[in-house]
């Protein structure tokens, strides 16, 4: 009984000194990452670091972190932030984000609130931390721009998967419910006032192919950028709009996507007309579109439904023979 005793005695010993070392070592590596940067030339500040949990748990509070990348001019601040991990398994990472936080590109300011914003990351252990699968969440959410622009969200969620025969491809999953323009951006998006006031949802379901891994490097340096998309499914519907596009396409060195994409539209007139209020389509193209529209229509053999293909090449878009306007970059700053 008595080596029994001693047994449990140091075991206990053991597991604390290892929890204790743990602790010390993840607070090290953060400190050592933000120093890391600093002497980059980035801004990487915080006002302490705690890790407790003692002694199932390594949750590890940041407190008032602020980071900015000089790369990209992109900025991000928050009162707290954790990352919480189970002691016995600490390459299951759930991080959670304070209800406020400030987000800034070269372009403009966003504030950010939410009820609920956290992400369970899943990585290869080892020093590169390469990610295997993640999800996050997000409640209540709200982003307000100091350029006039506002958007609020009821929920979110997105999953990513990384392909088990291609480590730098990642199967994606991204739904949205309660999508809410503010009075500004909708008077820019439908000066006419076609549209709801809401999203009513918005899916997607794609296959990417990164041009590299992602993992701690992708925090230090340029980002993985998307070579090639499969697009199983996008899904938008707005009042009485309903979008649908599937496809497959590359990405230049640019960022400007190749390929083709199949879209179905229904309320296809209203949806040009916003393209031609808002500029996506010249003013002086918007009767041939609306014409081209008309043909296109007539031939899926209903006159509210376009079921065409849509061709990227060359950074532009174009329906059928229709010019749309420039292709969006697909770039991660």
């Amino acid at each position: 009984m008595r080596k029994l005793i001693w047994l449990v005695v140091i075991a206990g010993l053991a597991y604390t000194g290892y929890w204790f070392i743990g602790a010390k070592s993840t607070e090290k590596a953060i400190a050592g990452w933000a120093s890391a940067r600093a002497s980059e030339g980035w801004q990487a500040e915080y006002s302490g670091i705690d890790t407790h949990g003692f002694p199932l748990r390594f949750d590890t509070t940041i407190t008032k972190p602020r980071f900015a990348d000089p790369r990209t001019g992109v900025a991000f601040s928050t009162p707290q932030f954790d990352i919480l991990s189970q002691s016995h398994r600490p390459t299951r990472i759930r991080a959670q984000v304070a209800p406020t936080a400030t987000l800034a590109t070269p372009l403009q300011r966003m504030e950010i609130t939410q009820d609920r914003a956290e992400a369970e990351l899943f990585v290869e252990p080892g020093p590169s931390l390469t990610l295997d699968h993640a999800s996050a969440v997000l409640n209540g959410f709200s982003v307000t721009s100091n350029l006039g622009w506002g958007v609020t969200l009821e929920t979110g969620n997105f999953n990513t998967q990384r392909d088990i025969s291609d480590p730098f491809k990642h199967d994606i999953h991204l739904a949205v419910q309660g999508l809410t323009p503010s009075q500004g951006l909708m008077a820019s998006l439908d000066p006419q006032g076609l549209l709801s006031h809401q999203f009513e949802q918005l899916e997607l379901r794609m296959t990417t192919t990164f041009n590299g891994p992602w993992d701690i490097h992708a925090l230090e340096g340029p980002r993985p950028q998307p070579t090639h998309i499969d697009l199983t499914n996008f899904s938008a519907k707005w009042g009485k709009l309903d979008l649908r596009m599937t496809g497959a396409f590359d990405v230049d060195g640019r960022g400007y996507p190749m390929g083709t994409v199949a879209i179905k539209a229904v309320n296809w007139r209203e949806m040009i007309e916003i393209a031609i209020s808002t500029g996506m389509i010249p003013q002086n193209m918007s009767n041939l579109a609306l014409r081209a529209g008309e043909m296109l229509a007539g031939m899926s053999g209903r006159k509210d439904t376009i079921d065409a293909e849509l061709t990227l090449k060359d950074g532009m878009i174009t329906l059928g023979f229709i010019p749309l306007g420039p292709a969006p970059r697909v770039v991660i700053r």
